[in-house]
């Protein structure tokens, strides 16, 4: 307790003034959305790091190098919201564009993390987000187009997930069997969140569920539909940074290469054109999603949905055995929230909490709706929707190049399917990450003490994998 106090007095609390500061500055500034950095927005940046402060010092689960782990991490967070917004509030940045961007939307469990890695492969269509630009979004935010500064970022990234390898011999092994975090891949969105909330955001969810459980109404305020506008106001922004330093620092180089010895590497033919990432879409994931998409496309009007569906009785048990090793080296063994029949309970609220969202948003559709469900018999149909495209999970992770190809059809038309360049990284990349590779958990209801009554999920069921009467 006494190393906590010292992480919040002398790293958080000093942290959180600086961060309040850059938000009344932005706010004067009036380039940014008001949800960002208003004093609503400030009282609640100041109650919410309170808040998790005293719900990892009151935890009776996580062990005190999880405490310390998680409290300091806020600072973290907090240094890098501040750098972040410093960066966003100008000028130049207010007036990019997001424009048309991919959300996979679906469940966890359905196959969309090797869909999302896959697809992103394909740079010349899509730009993305790796694991690393979120561990380690500073001094300098890399250039979507500039692989080596990209891979160079990984490598210091990777330095830092390796502390955790030497500390737990086998944890990053176990987790590769469920769900890798590899530096210089393709990675959800919620990442981002931590920049912008000012502590960890799943972290929060997962580790403290117990805290959050006896909260009114039973969940965290993080996942209110209220504070999913700042989410993804803020994922806007961070977006919007990066599509304004994609593009100049290509003109940078462009120029600096034009005035550069023949012999320097700058001299080079590379940089003549255009920025060739500035008119491409971002691709983007998270499971979170899936419970909140009236909120995306208020923030992100014109986006295009992917999603997957798969019977949640078969995900509830993966994800409870997904958050069983998340957690393994950070609770004490034995206490309140542990057992695998509270994993089970939480895993299963989780999933009604996606199932509810996303049922409830497809039957809010008008059918003329471009983000309506189109669905023949017990088959998932294409619509031809340029805005929705709704997957079966077993087709997609028996054949992902065939559901790229998919749904590059369906929502680009007029333009050709996965060149044979891209259609290659695919193979190689798939054939790389086999799950057989790394091994899988066994899983099963029972080992959580739950029946197929408790995951029926009837009315997802009915909307998405039965028959139609």
């Amino acid at each position: 307790s006494t190393m906590l106090f010292i992480i919040n007095r002398a790293l958080v609390k000093p942290a959180l003034e600086e961060s309040l500061k850059v938000m009344q500055a932005a706010e004067e500034k009036r380039t940014l959305p008001s949800v960002l950095v208003d004093k609503q927005a400030r009282d609640a940046m100041k109650k919410r790091v309170q808040e998790n402060y005293n719900d990892i010092y009151n935890s009776k689960t996580m062990n005190v190098f999880s405490k310390m782990l998680n409290a300091a991490a806020a600072y973290e967070c907090l240094t890098n919201h501040q750098a972040l917004l410093k960066l966003g509030m100008s000028l130049e940045v207010s007036k990019e564009e997001v424009k048309e961007p991919v959300f996979i939307v679906s469940f966890p469990r359905t196959g969309t993390t090797i869909l999302h890695r896959t697809m992103s492969l394909d740079r010349k269509r899509f730009r993305n987000f790796d694991l690393c630009d979120m561990i380690v979004p500073l001094p300098d935010p890399v250039p979507r187009w500039d692989m080596e500064a990209r891979k160079a970022k990984a490598k210091v990234a990777d330095n830092l997930l390796g502390q955790m390898k030497s500390i737990f011999p086998g944890y990053a092994e176990s987790l590769e069997t469920m769900h890798g975090f590899r530096a210089g891949e393709a990675d959800e969105d919620l990442g981002w969140y931590n920049t912008g909330i000012g502590h960890l955001f799943m972290d929060a969810l997962i580790k403290l569920y117990p805290e959050n459980r006896s909260k009114p109404q039973g969940i965290s305020p993080l996942e209110s539909k209220d504070f999913a506008i700042y989410r993804y106001e803020w994922l806007s922004m961070i977006m919007r940074i990066y599509q304004h330093i994609d593009k100049t620092e290509w003109e940078k180089r462009k120029a600096d290469a034009r005035t550069t010895d023949e012999e320097s590497p700058l001299s080079s033919e590379q940089y003549v054109g255009p920025c060739p990432t500035e008119n491409l879409p971002w691709l983007m994931k998270d499971p979170n999603h899936s419970a909140y998409l009236p909120e995306l496309l208020k923030v992100f009007p014109d986006a295009k949905l992917v999603f997957s569906h798969r019977a949640p009785g078969e995900i509830v048990p993966s994800m409870a055995k997904l958050f069983v090793i998340l957690t393994s080296v950070e609770f004490v063994p034995y206490a309140p929230g542990t057992s695998s029949k509270e994993w089970g309970v939480e895993a299963n609220m989780r999933m009604t909490h996606y199932c509810d969202g996303l049922v409830e948003f497809t039957k809010s559709q008008d059918p003329d709706s471009p983000y309506a469900l189109q669905k023949v018999g017990k088959v998932l149909e294409s619509s031809g929707s340029k805005r929705r495209i709704d997957l079966s999970f077993l087709d997609l992770v028996q054949d992902v190049p065939g559901a790229i190809s998919i749904i590059y059809k369906q929502f680009y038309p007029n333009q050709p399917i996965p060149s044979e360049e891209a259609m290659e990284a695919f193979k190689v990349y798939l054939e790389k990450n086999k799950r057989e590779n790394f091994g899988n958990q066994r899983r099963s209801l029972e080992d959580f003490h739950l029946t197929k009554d408790d995951v029926a999920f009837t009315e997802y069921h009915s909307v998405f994998l039965d028959a139609k009467e």
